[in-house]
């Protein structure tokens, strides 16, 4: 853009350049990923307290249904602010706004994952509905050539939100078809964007856009550091007992290995057609709901050795399917497309070796030599991409 940014009371919301040089996040971008850290805090926390209560099944569900109100306002936002940020005083506090509703959204997880309670979920989102309908309508009004996507979006968040207000205050909670239901709802939403993309598609620029998938990336790792410093914690308070010592490293090392998988020189969304492009976004869900999992896994694991037992098979278990879904996902929304490419098949291929180690006594270590393995095949044939992207 050639205009100032520094902020003004009300622009004109018009599409920015995608080919602008050095596009980064925001400040204000990285203030609303901070509100997610607390979102995706107390989903993880809750798929955690499920495992350790032996309800692991409904909480598994729990846990996806939750993570996916969770992430979902994050990739509308991250998408529109890739395309229409001016950063005006009404786009600011319309954002603000948004993270309000997202405040809502995590302080209501705690009572889905009890009795399904979804009144506080639906009052988060019906604020953040509003403010986001209202800035699509500011790009439809600014804008003629985007005023068929704009009005899609717009309309779309109205509907859906009327879809949510039947099944949170009309359908019972405990009734047969709910979570089938709410599974239909997830697909009437991812069904907007592809709609109004396909009306016209919008200007957001890829090395904002990747940019921002990885740091929300690196806040899902940090849930899997703090599992580790759970451990490293209890080590210290118990006089270093070795089970603890050995959560506590091998939680570190999955950290470390799942972040080096995920940046690479080979680098994300190398193509900008619409289907690839809605299976990179789409696909990321995977991989961050794999790898809160994996944290959650962690967490079990300690409380089960605080408890005076040793880490359980469910705990094993848990964090080895956490890490498969992470790194089925990176191969799903990146290696497949590599068809030219040995390396494309090293991330598939490892998935069941690492199912396997769940199995395993000792599943947390094994699950560790099976990343790190994986890892350094990938890595073995180009060296040059343990620098990064």
């Amino acid at each position: 853009m050639t205009e100032s940014r520094s902020p003004k009371y009300l622009r004109p919301l018009l599409p920015r350049d995608k080919a602008e040089a050095h596009r980064a996040a925001t400040q204000l971008e990285l203030l609303f990923d901070l509100v997610f850290v607390i979102a995706i805090s107390a989903a993880a926390h809750g798929l955690g307290h499920a495992i350790a209560d032996g309800h692991w099944q409904e909480g598994v569900i729990k846990f996806l249904l939750v993570f996916w109100c969770v992430w979902w306002p994050w990739n509308l936002f991250t998408w529109f602010a890739s395309s229409f940020d001016n950063d005006d005083v009404g786009y600011r506090i319309t954002v603000m706004v948004l993270m309000l509703g997202a405040l809502f959204i995590a302080a209501s997880a705690p009572g889905f994952f009890e009795d399904r309670d979804l009144r506080y979920m639906f009052s988060g989102y019906m604020i953040m509905r509003l403010a986001f309908a209202s800035l699509w309508l500011r790009v439809a009004w600014a804008k003629h050539e985007y005023r068929n996507t704009a009005l899609i979006y717009a309309g779309g968040q109205v509907l859906m939100q009327a879809y949510w207000a039947w099944l949170v205050f009309i359908v019972p909670r405990d009734h047969d078809h709910f979570t089938l239901l709410f599974v239909v709802g997830i697909a009437l939403e991812m069904l907007i964007p592809f709609l109004g993309e396909k009306a016209g598609t919008t200007q957001w620029h890829r090395h904002h856009i990747v940019e921002r998938f990885g740091l929300l990336n690196i806040i899902v790792l940090g849930e899997v550091l703090l599992g580790s410093k759970e451990a490293l914690s209890e080590a210290i308070h118990s006089g270093f007992w070795g089970d603890y010592l050995l959560v506590f490293a091998c939680g570190a090392v999955l950290a470390f290995c799942m972040w080096w998988l995920y940046f690479s020189v080979d680098g994300h969304l190398a193509s900008e057609k619409l289907e690839r492009v809605f299976v990179w976004a789409y696909g990321h869900f995977l991989i961050f709901a794999g790898g809160a999992a994996v944290g959650a896994g962690l967490v079990v694991a300690v409380e089960q050795l605080h408890g005076g037992h040793g880490v359980s098979q469910i705990a094993t278990l848990t964090t080895s399917v956490a890490v498969s879904v992470y790194v089925l996902g990176l191969w799903f929304v990146r290696d497949q497309f590599a068809a030219k490419d040995s390396r494309c098949w090293i991330m598939l291929l490892a998935v069941p070796f690492l199912l396997a180690c769940g199995w395993l006594p000792y599943g947390i270590v094994w699950l560790t030599v099976v990343l790190v393995m994986c890892l350094v095949l990938r890595l073995r044939a180009h060296p040059e991409q343990g620098s990064g992207a």
